[in-house]
């Protein structure tokens, strides 16, 4: 759980945030589609994303792979960004999170040092924290105004999830090809509603390895703690798990060209499909809910 000295930083930066971007808002379209996505570029930019898809063993398989429970360690390994950014009590952190395919609601399991059980959590967009020796069997305290949870867990759990959910998007579009360490990626833009920024939807630039279909980075908006923010994951390290080709290790670079310092380093130790957990983990007060904005 955030600190409160953490939680003002963040709140800060919101704000810093808030005033650069009601000058401007990030735009990661690439030039070729910033006049307009043609029918080509759109039928071409679909195609390419479901192979993606499929290569990471696709919607139905991931749906039907659930309660997912997801064992990780996450490592933020800059003094500023840890300070100002981190949401753990620990670095390194160990951690669980408790995950539903295709959702937002999710609970997260400290599990070392002084926070050992203590979790925090998303139901029907409703924060709650607490803590109990398995992270599981306690009453939960609703926090309905901790922005921090309500962004960092969604947020974690999207990007785990992101090679089956990125294909909600209704905006998309090829953008072209690109070479690196070698090797060709495709790059293919998404969004919601319109190609153009939106004060609070987000932008995607997925680099899709050409010739296994596998998404190797994915470059995004943050519209959430600030219209000016980006930022690059790089996912590597893929491993085939009951047809499953999920990345073990996922970190937050600058951009695929240049990683500079990671702003955290979450490596998966194990992943646990069709786990037997209680609906109650997800839904602890299933009576309360919120809006998500």
């Amino acid at each position: 759980m955030l600190t409160a000295p953490k939680a003002l930083s963040i709140t800060l930066f919101a704000m810093l945030g808030f005033l650069v971007s009601a000058c401007s808002l990030a735009d990661i379209r690439p030039d070729s589609i910033k006049t307009g996505i043609s029918p080509e570029q759109f039928k071409k930019g679909k195609e390419i994303l479901a192979r993606a898809v499929e290569a990471h063993g696709g919607v139905e398989r991931w749906e039907q792979s659930g309660p997912v429970i997801v064992d990780f360690t996450d490592e933020w390994p800059g003094f500023f960004n840890r300070t100002l950014f981190m949401p753990w009590p620990e670095n390194p952190q160990k951690a669980r999170m408790f995950l539903i395919p295709g959702k937002d609601d999710s609970r997260i399991v400290m599990k070392d040092g002084e926070s050992d059980g203590q979790f925090l959590g998303i139901q029907n967009w409703v924060p709650y924290s607490g803590k109990s020796e398995d992270g599981l069997t306690s009453a939960v305290e609703l926090e309905p105004e901790n922005d921090d949870t309500k962004f960092w867990v969604p947020t974690l759990n999207y990007f785990l999830q992101l090679p089956y959910r990125i294909g909600e998007a209704d905006v998309v579009a090829y953008a072209g090809e690109r070479e690196l360490d070698g090797r060709k990626f495709q790059l293919v833009f998404l969004s919601w509603n319109r190609a153009e920024p939106q004060d609070m939807v987000d932008q995607y630039l997925l680099w899709i390895e050409k010739k296994t279909g596998l998404i190797e980075y994915a470059t995004y908006t943050v519209r959430d703690m600030g219209g000016f923010v980006t930022g690059t994951m790089h996912y590597s390290d893929f491993e085939n798990q009951d047809g499953l080709v999920i990345a073990r290790k996922q970190q937050v670079v600058d951009s695929p060209e240049e990683h500079g310092e990671p702003l955290h380093k979450l490596e998966i130790q194990s992943i646990q499909l069709r786990a037997d957990v209680p609906e109650e983990v997800f839904f602890p007060a299933p009576r309360h809910q919120a809006p998500k904005y």
